[in-house]
């Protein structure tokens, strides 16, 4: 039986900038389009699968700077192309394999930040699939 992952390590780049030390979450979509193909004389509704989707969603906290997520994730909103991979329990450094990951091709389509004086600066995100998976 495959053991859980705790998921504590996840590793998060976006067009090749890596995001991982300034988020705290991070899920994606991965869907098909389900398209009825039912005949006539069926008993039951078949489908079959259309256009795939993804999108991606990220949430973290705030930081300015060159290395931080203000350059990558403000300036990259409806960019087209850039590309998406999350891998959930991380990457060994010097590893020839980096265990699983999910890349996607993405127009980022939000960037939001705000809190109350004294916080925390939380930003959320989200990336809308493009094109083909990277």
């Amino acid at each position: 039986m495959a053991t859980p992952v705790v998921f504590k390590n996840a590793e998060i780049y976006l067009g090749g900038v890596e995001l991982t030390g300034q988020q705290n979450q991070v899920g994606m979509d991965y869907s098909v389009e389900p398209l009825d193909n039912t005949v006539f004389g069926a008993s039951t509704r078949t489908k079959t699968g259309g256009l795939r989707d993804a999108a991606a969603r990220g949430r973290g906290f705030y930081q300015a700077g060159s290395n931080g997520v203000d350059p990558t994730l403000f300036d990259g909103v409806g960019v087209a192309d850039a590309v998406l991979t999350v891998f959930p329990d991380g990457i060994t450094e010097g590893s020839t394999s980096t265990g699983v990951g999910y890349s996607f091709k993405v127009t980022q389509s939000r960037l939001t930040f705000g809190a109350t004086i004294g916080e925390l600066l939380p930003f959320d995100f989200e990336a809308l699939g493009r094109g083909i998976s990277a």
